[in-house]
């Protein structure tokens, strides 16, 4: 049953301590019992810190990537567990008496194999390190090494073979269903976004999309999205999901989106979202007309919605970025899962985890449905340009005072459309699913990556993966050399006074407590409105995501993963439905 590693065992980049880090090294076979789908789950997050830095590997892929491992562990599970549920890939008739846990095991790296194996991470040779952990064997050779630890440990029965056979039926029907490469797949919508393609426009047009590509940074992430095929819920629904939420100050929703764009960014609601993203999410201390302009704001509306954010909630935009290098907004909500399901039975984890996956991949292809549909400009690009004197005049309600061409926001703005937040999409679907599945007093603490928020990463810790230090070059103010560094304590280090800025492009790995999933959707220290304090979304580009998340996590619950009665119910239904049917007979 050991797996001979299919890749050349030449220039192999090993990835230390990624066993140690999930403590499973040695584990003894009932630790690998209950811990096979976790184990893959945490491979799958380590891989990602590895690939997430490079122009594959953007949130909605990850959610995909989640997605094929965790419902091919799910359905070979289910199927070795008397099929109590309802398949997602592989219906057959139950695997008795074969392993679950060689089953999981087993589609966990078949499935992990198929998607790493793929041309469209083999065939990428623009970057070294890339080059390191992929076309040479890194990913594939460990998660080999790490089925190959597994299966050992638990022997050679027959239920092992058996489960062996069920788990690569799985992960076969899994991979047959999720992971083509044509049009309409994850793959095809992966390579073709490594081509700039800017929306009519751009650059010329207010309102219109301006990526990094326009002055020679990354292409948009990810332009074809939304047309990947849904996972759990139908085409239509996820049309009907995308069309539910509406731009401010439109008044024609019948008008094409683009025009909707122009209605949007000439109304007065429009303005004051992005002068509330502009207040609360400024990575600079704010000007002394802006900083009128926000108290102007929170005198006419009476709130604070237009304040700089308290140092608790800069510090949880800081902890919910989850940018390149790191396991991502769809990995942040697999850790959590992982961290509440770590006591719990195995089946247990399979479908929390696959139900969860699901209803994340399927948000995010309707958020980015919506990006690529509107194509509305980042915040930063509207308060940068929002006056004649440079070179746009889109809004007559903003002062001269809200326009700020030195503006900054407080986290790195993603290479995709504002309009709608991919993050509380994501964390909306991910909070309905855990909350139906787990209850809604599950209290729990997630700890984020470390990563740079600017700069380059300097690598290092026991599994290699950890980021210790951020390299800005010689030209700051802070430090003669630009090098900032985990040992010299210079990390997360955000002013106390009253810009609460971050000064530090370091960010350290923090941990943060939440009484229940939904707090962490859109709780005040919640993913959601960590955005506008970012400053990298308006208020109503995340509300209208997390709405669109919730959507997709009920439609996901109420189609997929469902519980199949017990042959006793099902005989119980069985008589009654005869029986009425024998007295309807009798009565005509």
């Amino acid at each position: 049953m050991v797996f001979e590693q299919r890749r050349g065992n030449s220039g192999l980049r090993a990835w230390r301590g990624l066993l140690a880090a999930a403590g499973l090294a040695l584990a003894p076979v009932s630790a690998w019992a209950q811990g096979a789908v976790l184990t893959w789950n945490q491979e799958l997050l380590a891989i990602t810190q590895q690939t997430s830095g490079f122009l594959l590997a953007g949130p909605p892929d990850v959610a995909m990537q989640m997605a094929i491992v965790d419902n091919a562990m799910f359905d070979a599970v289910n199927v070795t567990s008397g099929n109590q549920y309802k398949a997602f890939a592989y219906s057959t008739p139950a695997a008795s008496g074969a392993s679950a846990t060689a089953a999981a095991l087993t589609a966990g790296y078949q499935a992990l194999f198929g998607v790493y194996s793929a041309d469209a991470w083999t065939n990428v040779t623009t970057n070294s390190r890339f080059n390191d952990i992929t076309q040479s064997g890194g990913i594939l050779d460990q998660i080999t090494t790490t089925y190959n630890t597994a299966m050992t440990a638990l022997g050679s029965s027959q239920a092992v073979t058996d489960g062996i056979a069920a788990g690569t039926a799985s992960a076969n029907a899994t991979l047959a269903r999720l992971n083509g490469t044509g049009a309409g797949s994850a793959t095809y919508a992966m390579i073709n976004g490594l081509t700039p393609q800017s929306a009519p426009g751009s650059g010329t047009v207010p309102g219109v999309y301006v990526p990094p590509s326009a002055t020679n940074g990354r292409p948009e992430m990810y332009p074809l999205w939304g047309t990947v095929n849904t996972v759990g819920i139908t085409a239509s629904q996820l049309q009907t999901v995308m069309a539910s939420v509406t731009l401010p100050g439109v008044t024609n929703t019948a008008a094409s989106a683009a025009d909707q764009v122009q209605q949007s960014i000439a109304s007065s609601a429009y303005a004051m979202n992005v002068l509330q993203t502009e207040c609360a999410g400024s990575g600079v201390a704010l000007s002394t007309t802006v900083a009128a302009a926000c108290a102007a704001a929170n005198t006419a509306t009476g709130t604070q919605l237009f304040s700089p954010q308290t140092l608790a909630q800069n510090q949880a935009a800081l902890f919910w970025n989850d940018p390149g290098t790191t396991i991502q907004p769809p990995g942040h909500w697999l850790q959590i899962a992982d961290n509440v399901l770590a006591s719990a039975d195995l089946l247990t984890q399979a479908r929390v985890s696959a139900a969860m996956s699901t209803a994340i991949v399927d948000a995010g292809i309707a958020a980015w449905g919506d990006k690529y549909t509107y194509n509305l400009w980042r915040p930063i690009t509207a308060i940068r340009n929002c006056n004649t004197s440079t070179g746009y005049s889109w809004n007559t309600t903003l002062t001269a005072a809200s326009c700020d061409t030195g503006w900054a926001s407080l986290i790195a703005t993603p290479p995709h459309p504002d309009y709608v937040a991919g993050h509380p999409a994501f964390s909306g679907a991910a909070a309905t699913v855990l909350t139906d599945l787990l209850g809604g007093s599950t209290s729990f603490s997630s700890t984020s990556n470390s990563y740079c928020n600017g700069g380059t990463a300097g690598y290092g810790g026991a599994d290699g993966i950890t980021i210790i230090s951020c390299n800005l070059g010689s030209a700051t103010a802070a430090y003669a050399a630009g090098f900032y560094s985990v040992a010299n304590g210079q990390c997360n280090s955000i002013s106390l006074g009253t810009s609460n800025v971050n000064d530090s492009p370091l960010i350290c790995a923090m941990t943060i407590g939440f009484a229940n999933f939904v707090a962490a959707s859109e709780g005040p220290l919640g993913s959601e409105y960590s955005r506008v304090v970012g400053g990298i979304h308006t208020p109503f580009a995340v509300t209208d995501a997390l709405s669109i998340g919730n959507a997709i996590g009920t439609m996901v619950l109420a189609a997929n993963f469902t519980q199949v009665p017990e042959p006793s119910t099902m005989m119980v239904l069985l008589t009654a439905g005869l029986g009425l049917l024998g007295a309807a007979r009798r009565r005509r």
